[in-house]
């Protein structure tokens, strides 16, 4: 069954094109192209960074023949991407793929000249990284993040997981798109209203700021935990998953790599599809195209995912109107 944003969750389907999918592999250029890949998780193996060289190898780039990937981690640290991205210019590369707006703010500070396709930025209009989502302009196009959409959603859903509880927290990063938190803190301030609950916002600057932050809500008896997609929290997601369960809070992420690492519940966009479709702008570009007149894509389609194992540990049972509404269970 599908559903709309605000009736409920649904699947997130990107079509490829058939001849991308069919037949064997083909090699079609003899040029080779030097990317510059912005990223936060610390090696090649993060799921999205595999599903985007996959799709990338479907349309007939692949590595070592007519294609470089410079792989360049800033390990969550947004503070890092100035030099990442400077360095990544250095290799004259021929075009940048960013994974975030600190990478994303970062990259357009360094070049208006090479090509930047964003994996995932927040709100990217009000950044300033593109004029509009129609037409970027500039050098710059990709896939827009729902933040301020999503929030009110995940604290709908958390609340129908623990239907006695009337406390709960927010956990977000400080320094992870500061100008648009006033706006997104009085979104869901206005979803916790909605709901008749209290909602507490607890900033975290850095990793050494995650345990208090965990104690803090254990402290204060909340019931439950929003976390969002900034990158110290993906970077860091199989211990926020452990602390969860350290200081017995469920927990309700931003999208399913959390609950793979072992939170009870994410609701959000499947991140591995989001990355195939970068691969598919990105192939655009590299054949001729330019970013100015590429669309910003928007996500239509969102999946609930729920953790039951986590569930048992916490000693917790989710409600069977929940679990109807997943998309898919961690047994």
């Amino acid at each position: 069954m599908r559903r709309d944003l605000d009736r409920g969750r649904r699947r997130t389907i990107f079509v490829f094109g058939a001849a991308a999918l069919a037949g064997p592999l083909k090699v079609f250029s003899q040029q080779k192209f030097r990317i510059g890949y912005l990223a936060n998780d610390p090696d090649r193996a993060s799921p999205t960074f595999q599903a985007f060289v996959g799709a990338m190898r479907e349309l007939g780039w692949v590595e070592d023949a007519n294609l470089e990937i410079l792989y360049l981690s800033s390990g969550g640290r947004d503070e890092l991407f100035p030099g990442i991205a400077a360095n990544a210019l250095q290799a004259s590369v021929d075009l940048i793929v960013t994974t975030g707006s600190a990478s994303t703010r970062a990259a357009i500070a360094a070049t208006r000249n090479v090509p930047i396709v964003f994996g995932s930025a927040a709100n990217p209009v009000e950044q300033k990284f593109v004029a509009s989502l129609a037409r970027p302009g500039g050098n710059v196009t990709g896939l827009a993040l729902l933040v301020q959409e999503l929030g009110p959603k995940r604290l709908q859903l958390l609340k129908e997981l623990l239907p006695t509880g009337s406390r709960f927290a927010r956990l977000y990063q400080s320094t992870s798109i500061a100008p648009l938190q006033p706006a997104i803190i009085g979104v869901d301030d206005a979803a916790a209203k909605k709901l008749g609950i209290e909602l507490r916002h607890i900033a975290v600057k850095a990793i050494d700021g995650l345990q208090a932050a965990f104690a803090e809500a254990a402290r204060e008896k909340l019931d439950g935990i929003t976390v969002t997609a900034a990158a110290l929290f993906v970077v860091n997601r199989e211990w926020i998953a452990k602390l969860a369960l350290q200081y017995r809070l469920p927990i309700m992420c931003a999208d399913a790599r959390f609950c793979d690492a072992g939170a009870l519940a994410s609701y959000g966009e499947n991140f591995a599809s989001r990355y195939r479709r970068a691969a598919f702008l990105v192939d655009k570009i590299l054949r001729g195209a330019k970013p100015a007149d590429l669309p910003v894509e928007q996500p239509t389609a969102f999946e609930l995912v729920l953790n039951l194992r986590t569930a048992a540990a916490l000693g917790m049972s989710i409600p069977a109107s929940v679990v109807l509404q997943a998309d898919r269970l961690l047994k």
